[in-house]
Formats: structure tokens, C-alpha cells, sequence
């Protein structure tokens, strides 16, 4: 049989195969973390350098051809043992894993017993590397048939067994397999000119590519990373190498002592209700886009204050929650021991215990998840409420926080108070109890789920207040409504929280009230600067020092550094930072270095300006802020 002959058939079939293969390993790999499922602009493109490259070489001799089959084989086999191991292990195969397997100090080999414990999660797992073999040496020969039948096979597999959403699925395996079983039926009449059909391939994404570039589109389309060239990357950053520059151009925001503003003490005695609704990013009105009319957000009037861009600067409940009353900055605390940086002592419910405050946090998510039971313990309120401390009394879900009211104020008395209130219906995967009332946002997509998780607990928040207000007098309350982190649905290859430090994941919404204050519109602030604000409206001196301040001042730096919960070795896997009006973001997971820009009320990605100063700069922050130690700085995971 003659290599390489009669080309121009294999070409369609080879682009589909690959696509269909990558999509079974995308499946295998969000195993791991919410990381994107679907085909991005960027997996085309490098699979289309797969074909081209195929191309280039048809005329040449039979060895070239084969030894092409043979390294895109191995390659392939790679990026599925790749996937392999990052679900089973978190280990990424790269430069450096690879030279560590060859020179013996850290060989992958060691964990292969029970590599394949992977199965159980994701079956079809098993025919990615017979697939990937049979795809390139099937071309070799040039049968087109086999190739469009492995296609056609490889799409079905997928559909039946991905967990994408099925409208998706069901285009994927009609488009994908309906070719490929095309080009078997019609066989030897079908016969395609090479060239016309890498010129409309090429024609085809040189279109995308250009509207992308022009337009530049926030789906997850067209932002995911390509995880295809990440093999022959280097995962290694520079921590605390200076570039040159001055140690200001690190852009290292430090921890001051909290100061007083022209209001401090203007709501001494007040009540706080702290409202962070679980998961909740930008989504609610009046923020620029926003899809949801909120009924909390109806509260707070005329006089409220409303931050333009409010971050929280890790998107985990846990470490946000950590950050929120410590005002410093911490990593996975009560989670994993080898990594866990529990930042400062937090004093602040304590000293508003001191000031005679009874304190009291009521979630009716579970407490027990990550021993976040633990946290909330070492702050120190009075009274914590999980999921199982809510009676039903005839209600599910967030309903239950309606019967909390009543020991709510039992609990409270004639005392001030400070309530710090969470919810869990908006956690992923999302719930929504009453599908006929909350139904507003149509189709199977979990952002669609989401969206009519958010209205309903929107409003069950809302009827809490009115109910508490009943028997409580609210008159003198400062409310506050924000998210404890985002939420994002595949941008940059990005779903749901903890992993990622992109906008969509730390950008919150975040209001707040009280009778005696006048509107303000604040251009930045974060969680580290609630408290801060807190003690300075009811006229509390506070000594320790944090990286907040009250909101009541102007002319506030505006310097957040960002990192994710999610880890890569014993480092953050995300982690950025904002200045003024720059982005700087170091994605490890994607191996990717990012620069943005905020205009128009959005952050737009524009051209990296210094790609090893970014890096250097974030490590050297990571180092600063207590999340890496010397030890860990160059691990690659």
C-alpha cells in the first residue's frame, strides 16, 4: 500500500477526527476542576496546524510522512497522558515534569499503579490513545474510509457520554459524525481538490480570527487557551529576580492602620446586616449588562453607596471569608495543610463583641464542607447557624431562613447586632425550588439555571428582611449586599469560582445604606475594606493594621492583588493584579500571561506590554503576601 497518496480525502476526515478525539480529552480533563469542555477558536486553529503541517509534507518521500504520524502520535499520546494525570494527580506533563522524569528525581512513573483509577470517572478515557494512533496512521495510508468511520464512531462516544449540555452535544455528533459517515457513503465518488479545501479552511478561520481580534468577544469560544502547545512550555516564573525597575514598580499594596474619615462615628450604635449572596458576580442591576432586576437592590434608595468595581480578592468562600474578617491576606485555610497560610489574627469580631455587639453568622449551606466550621469558630461570633441548625418547618433550600427569624431575634435582644447572612441555592450546580415563579431565563445552560437561582434567592433574602423587620426595628441598620466571589461561565476557559482570577470570578456587586448617609458612587473598593468602613461609620478606634480602609475616604490607592484558591503544586494556580486601570494576570493552569485594560465599564484584553515583568512582579507579590515561601516559589506542580 503507497504512503501518502490520494491526500486530498483525508484531509476533511483528519480535521474532524482530531476535533473529535480533543473533545473526549476536554471531557476527561474538567474532571479536575471547572475548566472549559467545549472546542475554542484557539483548539482549531492548532489543529489546523496539524492538518496544514499534514499537507506540506504529502509530496515528499514515504519516511517523512511516517516519522510526521509518528511524532504527532507521541505528542498526542502526551497531551491524553497529560489529562491523565491532572485529574488523578494534578500533575501537568511539560518541560520541566519531563526532564524530571528522565533525569529520575521525580518520575511520573511512580504514581502509574493507580493512574487508571481515572476510568471510573470518566470511561471513553480508554480509546483517546488508540483513537489518536489509529487517526494518524490511518492517514498515513490514506484511507479515508477507516479515518471517517473512527470520525463518525469518536462523536458518537462523545455524545453519549459528555456531560456538556445536551443541545450542544446533539449539534456536535450530527455536524462532526454526519460529515464523516458522508464522506463513507459517497466513497470514491467524492473526491475534494487539497487546495480548494485548505484554502477554505484557512479562509474560514482567518475570518474568525480576524473578527476576534477586532471585536474581541467575551464567550468562552473565543477566550479558552489552547492546552494543546502547553507540552512544550515552560511552567516556570521568576519570583523575586529584579528586572531593573525601581521595588515601586512591584506595585506591592501594603497594610496600613485603619484611618478616620469626615464620618466616622455618624452611625454610632448602628445595627449591621452584612448580605453576601453566595456565588453572586455582577449580575444584578444596575451594573452595566446586567440580566437581573434584584428586589434587594431596590432597598437601598437614594442614599445608597455603590461601588463601580467591587473585588473579592480570592473567589473561594473559605479564603474570601478568611480575608473579609482578618483584612489580610490568607490561602486555603482549614483545607489543605501543606498550603494553608492563615493570614492575621481576625480581631474584628472581637473588638465588636467589645463594644458590647452580639455577633452571629447563619448560612444554610453546610458549615462541616472544608471544616469551614473551623473558620467561623477562630473568628469568634456569638452564634453560627449551618444547614443543619435550620429546622424545615415544611421549606427546602434558602427557604429555611425564613424560620431562623424568630431566633434571630431571641438571640439578639435589646443589644446591637451585627448578622452576617449567606445562602447556598446559588452555589453550583445552582438550585431553584419554585420552577413555575423562577423561570425567566430560558434554555439548558447552567448560566440560565443560575440567573433564575439568583432572582429566587433574591427574593427570599428579600422577604427575610421584611420578616426580621416585623419584629426587629431596622431604622438604624447599615446594610450592606454583596457576592463572597463571582461566578463565570467559560470565560477564558473558566466555569463556576475558585480557580480563576478573571473579572467575572472577583468583580462582586457591593452596596450599602444607612438613613443618616448621603448617595455616594465609589470607582473601586474590596472586602478588605468592609470592616474598615464599619468601624469608622460607628465611630470605633481600631489599632491593627489591614490592607482595607474606610470607603468614607477619598482619594483611596487603587492596588488589589488577586489569587485563586484553586492550586498548582503548592502555589495559587491564578493569581493578578489590578493598578488604576491595568489588569496584570498570570494564569498557570493555561500557561498564559494576560493584560487588560478597563473602558467603557469593561475590562478589555489588549497586547502584553512585558511578559516577564508581569510575571516577576505577581510572584514577587505572592512572595510579599505570605502565599508562596522560598520552598515552593519554582514549584511547578
Amino acid at each position: 500500500m503507497e504512503f501518502l497518496t490520494g491526500t486530498a480525502n483525508i484531509l476533511p476526515v483528519l480535521y474532524l477526527s482530531l476535533i473529535a478525539i480533543l473533545l473526549l480529552n476536554k471531557e476527561l480533563r474538567a474532571k479536575r476542576g471547572a475548566l472549559s469542555k467545549t472546542l475554542s477558536l484557539a483548539d482549531l486553529n492548532w489543529l489546523a496546524g496539524v492538518v496544514f503541517l499534514h499537507s506540506a509534507v504529502s509530496g515528499l518521500n514515504d519516511y517523512t510522512g511516517m516519522l510526521l504520524a509518528l511524532t504527532f502520535t507521541a505528542y498526542g499520546l502526551l497531551v491524553w497522558l497529560d489529562a491523565m494525570l491532572f485529574v488523578q494527580y494534578r500533575i501537568e506533563v511539560n518541560r520541566e515534569t519531563i526532564t524530571w522524569f528522565f533525569k529520575g528525581t521525580k518520575g511520573l512513573l511512580k504514581g502509574i499503579p493507580h493512574l487508571f483509577d481515572v476510568l471510573n470517572k470518566y470511561w471513553p478515557a480508554i480509546l483517546i490513545p488508540f483513537s489518536i494512533t489509529g487517526a494518524f496512521w490511518l492517514s498515513v495510508y490514506s484511507l479515508s474510509t477507516e479515518v471517517s468511520l473512527l470520525a463518525a464512531f469518536m462523536f458518537v462516544i462523545y455524545g453519549c457520554s459528555a456531560s456538556t449540555p445536551r443541545t450542544f452535544r446533539v449539534l456536535v455528533v450530527l455536524f462532526g459524525s454526519g460529515l464523516s459517515l458522508l464522506s463513507v457513503l459517497l466513497g470514491s465518488e467524492l473526491r475534494f481538490n487539497e487546495s480548494s479545501m485548505l484554502t477554505l479552511l484557512a479562509a474560514f478561520l482567518l475570518f474568525i480570527n480576524i473578527y476576534a481580534m477586532l471585536k474581541r468577544p467575551k464567550s468562552a469560544f473565543f477566550t479558552t487557551p489552547s492546552l494543546l502547545p502547553n507540552i512544550v512550555l515552560s511552567d516556570d516564573f521568576i519570583v523575586a529576580e529584579q528586572t531593573g525597575r525601581s521595588t515601586d514598580s512591584h506595585f506591592i499594596p501594603e497594610p496600613k492602620s485603619i484611618q478616620r474619615s469626615n464620618l466616622f462615628g455618624c452611625c454610632k450604635g448602628a445595627n449591621v446586616i452584612m448580605i453576601t449572596m453566595e456565588s453572586l458576580g455582577c449580575y444584578v442591576k444596575p451594573y452595566p449588562g446586567a440580566p437581573v432586576d434584584s428586589l434587594l437592590e431596590k432597598r437601598f434608595g437614594s442614599n445608597r453607596w455603590l461601588s463601580e468595581q467591587h473585588f473579592s480578592l480570592c473567589p473561594n468562600t473559605t479564603v474570601s471569608t478568611n480575608q473579609i474578617y482578618t483584612g489580610m491576606y490568607s490561602n486555603n485555610p482549614y483545607n489543605k495543610k501543606d498550603s494553608a497560610y492563615f493570614g492575621a489574627e481576625p480581631y474584628y469580631i472581637r473588638d465588636l463583641k467589645a463594644q458590647g455587639y452580639t455577633t452571629l453568622f447563619l448560612d444554610s449551606a453546610n458549615t462541616d464542607l472544608y471544616d469551614y466550621w473551623k473558620l467561623l469558630e477562630r473568628i469568634g461570633f456569638d452564634h453560627v447557624w449551618g444547614t443543619q441548625d435550620i429546622p424545615a418547618n415544611g421549606l427546602t433550600a434558602d427557604y429555611r431562613l425564613w424560620n431562623m427569624v424568630d431566633e434571630i431575634v431571641d438571640r439578639v435582644g435589646d443589644r446591637p447586632y451585627y448578622l452576617h447572612l449567606i445562602n447556598d441555592q446559588t452555589h453550583m450546580p445552582y438550585e431553584v425550588v419554585d420552577k413555575q415563579r423562577f423561570n425567566r431565563h430560558k434554555g439548558n445552560s447552567q448560566k440560565a439555571l443560575y440567573l433564575n437561582a439568583v432572582e429566587e434567592v433574591d427574593y427570599i433574602i428579600d422577604e427575610f428582611l421584611n420578616r426580621l423587620a416585623q419584629k426587629l426595628d431596622l431604622s438604624n441598620t447599615i446594610l450592606v449586599f454583596t457576592g463572597d466571589h463571582g461566578e463565570s461561565f467559560g470565560e477564558y476557559g473558566y466555569s463556576f469560582h475558585s480557580n480563576s482570577v478573571i473579572p467575572e470570578q472577583t468583580q462582586v456587586p457591593f452596596m450599602l445604606t444607612h438613613p443618616k448617609l448621603s448617595a455616594k458612587t465609589l470607582t473601586h473598593s474590596s472586602h478588605f475594606d468592609l470592616f474598615p468602613t464599619f468601624f469608622d461609620l460607628l465611630g470605633i478606634d481600631y489599632q491593627h493594621k489591614s490592607f482595607g480602609q474606610s470607603l468614607a475616604l477619598d482619594n483611596r490607592e487603587c492596588c488589589y492583588f488577586f489569587h485563586s484558591a484553586t492550586l498548582k503544586g503548592n502555589t495559587p494556580a491564578n493569581f493578578s493584579l489590578v493598578k488604576d486601570n491595568q489588569l496584570y494576570w498570570f494564569d498557570r493552569l493555561f500557561n498564559q500571561t494576560y493584560q487588560f485594560s478597563y473602558q467603557h465599564e469593561h475590562w478589555s484584553n489588549i497586547p502584553v506590554s512585558d511578559k516577564q515583568w508581569i510575571e516577576t512582579m505577581l510572584g514577587y507579590n505572592l512572595l510579599q503576601k505570605g502565599l508562596i515561601n522560598s520552598d515552593s516559589e519554582r514549584q511547578s506542580g
